[in-house]
């Protein structure tokens, strides 16, 4: 049986976070896309803002991993992960729960990240 592709596009989501793959984010997200990490913080838009906000993130020394299955309904995927910021180096984790809406070409038209202060530990 075929994985799902927005299955898929979750993977290689966590795949370019750990290796800072700015090219693989450009190519998961849809040009108008936008992302709202976390829920609540102001609304980014458009695949330039989207780039730069993954080149902070990568200038953190970032690695990411998946917490459990993806859950998919209709055009969504939703799933959790950690995030860890400056392993080694002040280290911090950060347990996330993100939410992606897919186009029918299966690119992420927007993001929601679901995490606050209280999802944030130092090892």
């Amino acid at each position: 049986m075929r994985k799902n592709p927005r299955i898929t596009a979750v993977e290689h989501y966590i795949q370019a976070l750990s290796a800072h793959d700015l090219a693989a984010i450009d190519n998961l997200f849809a040009d108008d896309a936008t992302i709202e990490d976390p829920v609540g913080s102001e609304l980014i838009t458009g695949k330039a803002a989207i780039l730069r906000f993954y080149e902070v993130g990568f200038s953190s020394g970032i690695s990411a991993r998946l917490e459990g299955a993806v859950r998919l309904a209709a055009n969504h995927a939703i799933f959790p992960f950690v995030v860890e910021l400056n392993p080694g180096n002040g280290e911090v984790r950060i347990e996330i729960i993100d939410q992606f809406t897919f186009n029918d070409d299966n690119k992420i038209t927007a993001m929601k990240a679901f995490w606050s202060e209280e999802n944030m530990s130092t090892p």
